[in-house]
Formats: C-alpha cells, structure tokens, sequence
C-alpha cells in the first residue's frame, strides 16, 4: 500500500511540474518575454514556497511614496509601489488582464485621495501636522499557489499591513490592504477594498 502511495505522489507531482513548465513555456512565448523575467521565487514550477521576502527597503518606500502621495494628493507619487503592468500581465490568468489591471489601478488612485482627505479632516487641514512614523507587517500572510486567485503563477501575498502616522503627535494607522511579493519586492494590489 505504501509503495502504491509514493507511486501515484511521485507521479502526482511529476505531472504538476510537467504543466508548471508548459505554463511558463507558453508565458515566456506569449508575452515575448523570456523565461528569466519570472523571478525564481514566482516560477509556476514551485512545488514549496520559497522563503517569504523581508521589508527591506519598504518601509521607506512607503515613506517617501505612498506617504507623501497621500499626503500631496498626487497619485502618481506612488506609482512605481503599485504592481507593474508587466508582472501583472504574467501573474494573473485572465482573458484581458489589462483591463482587469486599470481598473485596480484606478481604484488605487481612488483611495490615495481619499486618504488624502482622511489626511485632511484629521489634521483640521493642517497637514504639516501629520508625520509618518513606521510601516509594519500584520500576521495575515500566505503562499497564493497557482489556480488559488485566477493567478498562474505564484506569489507571496501579506494582507492587512499598516502604514503609522501622526497628527500633531497623536498615532494613527492606515491599512494597505494587500500586497504581494513579485521576486524580493513588495508592491501594492489593494490600498482599501476592491469593488
């Protein structure tokens, strides 16, 4: 019984990595990239998560980026925090990621002015009052393996961080909702929620 088991796991899994391979064989040729624009750490042939990137350089990305841009009310600030066009065009499996990616994208832009707002009544518009004063991860992680969120490839997704702030010296918080790891990097998908 157990020698039946090991065969149909390893024949299992043979056949996962067979398709991952094909996946990423057909990505490269479809998107005229080559196959060493996937990160190893995003490759659809993963059979076990890789190590979950560190913060690095986030929490002064988040900053200089995404603070600032609530905080000047200029979306565009923050851009190259959002997941790139690219990446997103490998990742996801849909018909017409493109315009799945502008609708993510507008709604990002979205939320930074209303985070600007938000900025702006709690500081009773003084907004030199606010101050950025940390970035930290919440426990609400995960591996997104493949077919889990219309996705064919993998990633490291960390859902429900907080960007700190203060006005006038009293602490708050704003949550970004969800980013995930393309390669070592950390970028944004969902500032607040996603309609």
């Amino acid at each position: 019984m157990t020698t039946r088991r090991a065969w149909l796991t390893l024949s299992l899994l043979s056949l996962v990595g067979a398709r991952a391979r094909g996946v990423e064989r057909a990505l490269a040729q479809a998107g005229g990239s080559s196959e060493g624009e996937i990160p190893a750490s995003n490759r659809a042939s993963l059979t076990t998560p890789p190590p979950r990137p560190g913060l690095s350089d986030t929490p002064e990305r988040m900053r200089s980026l995404l603070f600032e841009a609530c905080l000047r009310d200029e979306p565009e600030r923050a851009r190259e925090l959002f997941l790139p066009r690219a990446a997103f065009r490998l990742i996801k499996a849909t018909s017409e990621p493109d315009r799945l990616y502008d609708r993510l994208y507008r709604a990002y832009e979205r939320d930074i002015h209303g985070l600007n707002a938000r900025l702006r009544e709690e500081s009773g518009g003084e907004l030199t009052a606010a101050a950025f004063a940390g970035f930290r991860f919440t426990g609400r992680r995960g591996f997104v393996r493949v077919g889990e969120e219309a996705n064919r490839l993998p990633y490291w997704a960390q859902r429900h961080s907080f960007l700190a702030y203060t006005i006038g010296g009293r602490p708050r918080e704003l949550e970004v909702r969800t980013m995930i790891a393309w390669g070592e990097r950390w970028f944004i998908t969902h500032l607040g929620e996603f309609h």
